[in-house]
């Protein structure tokens, strides 16, 4: 009898040992589930908030262009050498950019930002050469980022990162997200910018811009990238 003991109670160890083992491989699987899980839903949030930063950076850039507020004021205060949420360059700010609103004034500001300047941009404003020129500058970042734009840098006066805490990617530091507005003369050609909802500029201020807004997540490889083209004086408004 006592070997039959002994043998049933090696039995009952080794199932015991066996269950115990089982027991862990599936703790350890469920937590590392659990890890994979809570990794992809980091990453998914991380790229959701830079492309929301993204997407606001584009309505601020449009916001910028035309100089008015979303509530109908003035991005300036009436000053002297105010143009929209810009001041004009002059003599205190010599080649400091703006939004032109005419012919002449799309001249002068091109020249402002052009003269002695190895890349068209100045405070996310680029008067490029031809569409191509600029087309892809998110791919070029390092050089990019000194000469963009940030989050409410113009269109509100004085932002904090106290102001942007809803989006932590718009604070202007660390500096994680820029934008950049391309700004063309129609043209009519078959190689033209083609405006959005193929509306043409107004013929006296026939202007169109290419705004690239990027945002660069928390986390490394996160990025999103927001294209869009916008006419600030659409033809039909002067029907």
């Amino acid at each position: 009898m006592r070997p039959m003991r002994k043998l049933q109670r090696g039995v009952a160890l080794l199932t015991v040992m066996v269950v115990l083992v089982l027991c862990v491989l599936a703790v350890a699987a469920n937590t590392r589930s659990g890890l994979l899980h809570e990794m992809l839903v980091g990453h998914q949030s991380d790229q959701l908030r830079a492309q929301a930063a993204a997407e606001a950076l584009v309505r601020d850039a449009e916001i910028d262009i035309l100089g008015v507020l979303p509530d109908g004021s003035p991005c300036q205060p009436l000053a002297p050498g105010a143009i929209g949420c810009r001041m004009r360059g002059g003599e205190a700010l010599p080649g400091a950019p703006y939004f032109p609103s005419s012919i002449d004034e799309f001249e002068e500001a091109r020249a402002l930002v052009q003269v002695g300047a190895a890349i068209p941009c100045r405070d996310g404003i680029c008067f490029p050469a031809s569409l191509q020129a600029l087309e892809h500058i998110e791919d070029a970042l390092d050089t990019m980022q000194a000469v963009g734009a940030h989050y409410g840098q113009f269109t509100r006066s004085g932002l904090a990162a106290s102001a942007v805490t809803g989006n932590p990617l718009l604070a202007p530091t660390p500096a994680r997200a820029w934008y950049w507005i391309e700004a063309f003369l129609y043209d009519i050609g078959p190689d033209s910018l083609k405006a959005r909802g193929h509306l043409q500029p107004d013929p006296v201020r026939p202007f169109v811009y290419r705004i690239t807004a990027v945002a660069l997540g928390l986390k490394p490889g996160t990025r999103a990238v927001v294209k869009s083209v916008f006419v600030p004086y659409p033809s039909e408004q002067m029907q």
